[in-house]
């Protein structure tokens, strides 16, 4: 018997590669708003950040994140999801 395939994902922030459950996507919808994906099925562009205070910070405060989401971050989206960041995984 094959086994079952596992989706592997990068971090947008430290490129550390991994099963798709290891990380959060995080998605910029057709409409431009970005959201944190729980369900994996919004439509629009992700990119995955590891379940790490770290990655997040680096990933947006040094931009890879709006890189990889081929768009800006606004100030306020950020903020968002720095706060979620700190609050889900911890201060830093």
């Amino acid at each position: 018997m094959r086994p079952k395939h596992v989706p592997i994902r990068t971090c947008a922030a430290c490129h550390a590669r991994g099963p798709k459950e290891h990380f959060v996507r995080i998605v910029r919808t057709p409409a431009g708003d970005i959201r944190v994906e729980p369900p994996r099925n919004v439509p629009g562009r992700g990119s995955y950040l590891c379940r790490k205070v770290g990655c997040w910070v680096e990933g947006i405060e040094r931009g890879r994140l709006a890189h990889a989401l081929r768009g800006g971050l606004p100030p306020e989206a950020s903020a968002v999801l720095m706060a979620r960041a700190r609050a889900e995984f911890g201060g830093e």
